[in-house]
């Protein structure tokens, strides 16, 4: 898997929601000139739901065996991009622990493995030995600190709504 999109320059500790706030991709999918409709960019529910960026149902005990599959069917897609992290620090394992101090340096740091990996991939370079999982099995714990767009809750519904039983 490609990696389409790269935003860097912020701090670690950083709320991965009020990163993609601060990005230009945020500003060109809400403005509908990125993401063709009918595809979406998938979070975790720490995200604000948006008609391209699509969340989960929040477990508040009570949802229906529909929601779950939904909720199941989107943790699954979500281990992918999981998997492409683990890839790049795989390969680039500078990536792992970066010691640079200098801000610029550490940006072009984390580009430039964005790139070697894609063209990684594209050569279709075995990376099976390099697999860093980085995954702790453990949904993110930040709360969703922004407001789901009611695009996004009609969105996700037909999305639920279309798919297999």
């Amino acid at each position: 898997m490609l990696i389409r999109d790269a935003y860097t320059g912020w701090p670690g500790c950083t709320h991965g929601a009020r990163v993609l706030r601060n990005s230009s991709l945020f500003d060109k999918a809400e403005n509908g000139q990125c993401i063709v409709q009918g595809n979406f960019i998938i979070a975790d529910s720490a995200y604000p739901l948006r008609n391209w960026l699509m969340t989960p149902f929040r477990d508040n005990g009570r949802l229906n065996a529909q929601q779950r599959r939904f909720n199941q069917m989107l943790s699954s897609a979500r281990k992918i991009f999981e998997r492409v992290y683990g890839h790049l620090k795989g390969r680039f394992r500078r990536l792992r622990e970066i010691t640079v101090r200098k801000l610029t340096r550490i940006v072009s740091l984390i580009i430039s493995g964005c790139i070697l990996h894609n063209l990684c991939v594209l050569h279709h370079d075995d990376v099976e030995a390099f697999i860093d999982n980085d995954d702790d099995g453990h949904p993110n714990a930040y709360p969703n600190i922004y407001v789901d767009g009611i695009d996004g809750v009609l969105c996700r519904q037909q999305l639920m709504n279309t798919m297999p039983l």
